[in-house]
């Protein structure tokens, strides 16, 4: 082989190894993705995504998490196709529907062999830095098809999430054509595509602490508080009434400390009204000790219930209604299946509902009394 020829093939080589798409399998699971940028620099990304019917939906996102991502979901439509729909992410609710004039679905998309497959191509404009790594999310939900062909089709939870990091820069293919077709394979240098270019981030790194932190503001504001209420009007003791709320109290903060990290962390503190109204009644029962502190000491010195002792019993009762239903804005922001919030509702609906007949019941009977 003479060195023109040798040269000529070396650098067909390199040419063929470096047009390629990125191709990556988060968590190693069976839902893949392949992205590819074309050589001519227009700013369009074509990216696959290749996953089991087994699953209802499967999302692909721009960002760092789903607040203000831009997603795309992927579900059968009941034809024998798929549906693609750009939506907006809004943290932990349902993605809303987007512009659908920036995506395309491209040739070889479909259901064939038990797996959807939507080759897709999107039309950057500038929105994403093709010459070096991005950060992209994964989420999935398995489930009974939903068979529609509709973009803004509602869809429920994901089972499971992952982040990760593209280098764009490193799926650069030769032609600005559908690269996942079989007629382009060859003349983009396409065999599969690889892992090069991939960062995998911490999947979940922040479900223990929203599960810790519900579980905990749940116990303390549909069980602790409502219970410690009602310690005093039962025992008479009011030592016992404070050590168990203050229990309770110190608990809350806990719960909001847990909060507070996973909010910021998600970008959406004092964003949501979950997170609002939570800072709000926080703040509020902050008061608490020191308005029981000061009905106490009235309550010694005059002998009676004075309006320190009415501020504070009504405070206390009006913020732990509040806090109960701020635990319901809760599990909706984070997509809770309608089971789940129905569950929540009917537990502190009805320590509510016992909480307000007792506390009725002792005021009429103390009126009685009189």
């Amino acid at each position: 082989m003479n060195t023109k020829n040798f040269w000529f093939l070396m650098t067909l080589g390199v040419y063929q190894v470096s047009s390629s798409p990125i191709s990556f399998c988060p968590d190693n699971s069976d839902v893949c993705f392949q992205w590819a940028v074309p050589e001519a620099g227009n700013e369009n990304i074509y990216f696959q995504i290749d996953a089991p019917t087994s699953y209802q939906w499967i999302g692909l996102g721009i960002g760092k998490q789903m607040a203000g991502a831009a997603m795309f979901l992927v579900y059968e439509d009941g034809q024998g196709n798929v549906t693609v729909s750009n939506r907006n992410g809004k943290g932990h609710s349902m993605p809303l529907f987007g512009d659908q004039d920036s995506i395309s679905l491209l040739d070889g998309s479909g259901v064939k062999d038990g797996r959807m497959v939507a080759n897709v191509l999107y039309k950057n404009s500038g929105k994403l830095d093709l010459s070096g790594s991005s950060d992209w999310i994964m989420a999935k939900k398995q489930g009974a098809s939903l068979a529609s062909v509709d973009p803004d089709e509602s869809i429920t939870v994901h089972d499971s999430h992952s982040a990760f990091s593209i280098n764009l820069a490193q799926a650069s293919v030769a032609l600005d054509s559908n690269p996942f077709s079989e007629n382009n394979n060859n003349e983009n240098g396409v065999s599969g595509g690889d892992a090069t270019g991939v960062t995998e981030a911490n999947s979940n790194p922040n479900n223990n602490l929203i599960l810790a932190h519900g579980v905990i503001l749940t116990v303390v504001f549909v069980a602790v508080y409502p219970l410690g209420s009602l310690l005093m009007p039962w025992l008479g003791k009011w030592y016992i009434h404070a050590a168990w709320q203050m229990v309770g109290f110190l608990a809350m903060w806990a719960g909001f400390g847990i909060g507070y990290v996973v909010s910021s962390d998600l970008d959406i503190f004092f964003d949501q009204t979950h997170t609002r109204l939570g800072v709000v009644v926080v703040a509020l029962l902050g008061m608490q000790p020191i308005l029981g502190l000061l009905h106490h000491m009235q309550y010694r010195r005059q002998g009676r219930r004075g309006a320190f002792g009415h501020v504070h019993i009504w405070y206390g009762r009006a913020l732990i209604i509040m806090g109960m239903v701020n635990g319901g804005l809760g599990l909706q922001l984070t997509g809770a299946s309608d089971v789940y919030i129905i569950v929540y509702s009917v537990v502190a609906g009805v320590s509510a509902l016992l909480y307000a007949g007792y506390s009725t019941f002792k005021a009429i009977k103390t009126e009685k009394k009189k």
